[in-house]
């Protein structure tokens, strides 16, 4: 039997996922529903908080961890039941109070903190919770998450008890719950207006919404039936998205934002030049190309390590981010217990490329693609960068495809409709973002990468909490990830936020994709 109990709260730094798109063009206004005044709360301040694209919606289908799809505003307004310290790598209790495993860890129990109520007044219970996850289960919804529970069944036990059937045994499942199925949108609310719930969320969280100007500023005002006394701090949290990287480093310098996340190293670099106070912490995973394996022409595995092959990710780490020293050699950092020094990244090596695409060619698999990613700035060079490097190869042309930050986010992360695109992935902890990414049957597994070699190492991994049994498990994963090369890594992974020159901020903590504990952050 396995037992995750609430234990003290760690703070340190991670980072923000760093693909940076453009906003969509809608304006609405919406108030929140429920809570009392401000009235000796001691509640005090105003922070802004820097986004770069705006959110689609704020609701648990449309919502990862993750800052891109509007994960920091969600872990605002829903709270989480767990999250994930990077510190130690474990789940870690929020409105759940335990997670228990049974049966060979085929059968898990949820207990959640009592009186824990949404802004609007009902109670997040147990069956708060299983209508939640069902609802990600409905196809009809399409929600993010309807891989990651598909074939679960569950049970509210007791007011405070959700049991949790799996189709197939994990000993982490505390951390797909972290990871996929943290945040619990108020049933009321979305039964009362289930198309409009993403633009008017309510939650149980440290905040709940005030107004929205799409595109604009998201308002939140504090929650002050909270469930946990005393907090938050803030009296008021404002969202505003910034795609423009010097903009946001104005923004902050001047005193108009207090705060930001990012992935975009040469802004970290400038704003220490500047005087503000940086924190940067390197992580597993990384920035890269990943390759739509199920369909020509990258089907063919010659033709993913003939892309790889082309590249020089130094120089191109150099060109664009002014340090050869962010280079990814190998998709788990060197720190890392289960990192495996052998599975390095084969790159720039243009004699070999060159045969691989002459031996296509003469199969008539002539290599020609297009290249799908975000309309950032910081995209837009990548993209024209693989472009010079490919420009004198023989038998390959890249066509490029620029989208605004919706029209992004639709094709490629939800539709997965892509032959070639950028993307970043970020983690501590391998489970469940490894699996959810390179598994076959993975929630997440946008690149339809099948491979059963990979498929039973993270099937061995998820399954035992020996640490021997799961280092072997994720080497020979990523001996596998270099040898096939479903994606191809060229950029360092890490967790990066930035406080505005004159801000001074307490208790500021960060989990998974950038995401801000907002019940204890402060400003002095």
């Amino acid at each position: 039997m396995r037992t995750v109990n609430s234990t003290p709260l760690s703070t340190r730094l991670l980072r923000r996922s760093g693909v940076v798109a453009g906003l969509v063009g809608l304006t609405l206004g919406a108030t929140a529903c429920g809570g009392d005044d401000d009235a000796g709360s001691g509640a005090s301040g105003s922070m802004t908080v820097l986004i770069t694209q705006e959110a689609k919606g704020i609701d648990p289908v449309m919502t990862t961890v993750s800052s891109l799809t509007g994960g920091n505003q969600a872990a605002a307004v829903f709270d989480m039941l767990f999250w994930i310290n990077p510190k130690t790598g474990k789940a870690e209790p929020q409105i759940a109070e335990s997670a228990t495993a049974a049966e060979g860890n085929s059968v898990w129990t949820i207990k959640l903190k009592p009186n824990v109520k949404f802004s609007d007044g009902t109670a997040l219970d147990a069956e708060a919770v299983k209508f939640n996850w069902e609802r990600h289960a409905d196809p009809a919804n399409r929600s993010v998450q309807f891989t990651a529970v598909k074939g679960m069944k569950f049970e509210a036990v007791d007011g405070l008890t959700v049991r949790v059937t799996l189709p197939a045994p994990n000993a982490h499942f505390d951390l797909v719950v972290a990871h996929n199925l943290a945040f619990i949108g108020s049933p009321t609310a979305i039964r009362s207006d289930p198309k409009l719930f993403a633009q008017k969320p309510v939650g149980a969280g440290p905040f709940k919404l005030k107004s929205w100007m799409r595109d604009s500023q998201l308002t939140l005002e504090r929650n002050n039936s909270y469930w946990s006394q005393g907090k938050p701090a803030l009296k008021e949290l404002i969202f505003k998205p910034v795609m423009d990287q010097k903009q946001r480093l104005a923004a902050l310098s001047s005193g108009q934002a207090q705060l930001m996340t990012t992935a975009h190293f040469p802004s970290t670099e400038q704003a220490r030049k500047d005087g503000m106070t940086v924190t940067l912490d390197p992580k597993s995973g990384g920035f890269m190309t990943m390759f739509d394996t199920s369909k020509p022409p990258f089907n063919d595995p010659r033709a993913r390590r003939a892309f790889a092959l082309i590249m020089n990710p130094d120089d191109r780490n150099q060109t664009i981010q002014g340090s050869p020293g962010q280079t990814l050699k190998g998709l788990f950092q060197p720190a890392s217990p289960f990192a495996n020094p052998e599975a390095v990244y084969a790159t720039n090596n243009r004699v070999e490329a060159q045969k691989l695409l002459d031996e296509l060619a003469a199969e008539g698999k002539s290599l020609n693609f297009t290249y799908t990613t975000n309309s950032s700035a910081s995209a837009r060079l990548t993209a024209e960068y693989w472009l010079t490097q490919i420009g004198n190869m023989k038998n390959i042309t890249m066509k490029t495809e620029f989208l605004e930050g919706a029209a992004y986010i639709q094709k490629v992360m939800i539709n997965n409709d892509f032959q070639a695109s950028e993307f970043v992935i970020t983690f501590d902890e391998p489970e469940p973002v490894l699996y959810n990414f390179t598994h076959s049957k993975g929630s997440e597994n946008r690149t339809k990468w099948n491979n059963p070699v990979v498929d039973k190492a993270l099937d061995d991994a998820r399954n035992s909490d020996d640490p021997a049994v799961r280092k072997t498990a994720y080497q020979t994963v990523q001996a596998e990830i270099v040898k096939d090369v479903p994606f191809f890594a060229y950029e360092k992974s890490f967790a990066a936020a930035v406080q505005g020159k004159s801000a001074k901020i307490d208790g500021l903590s960060l989990f998974e994709d950038g995401l801000i504990l907002f019940d204890r952050i402060a400003l002095k």
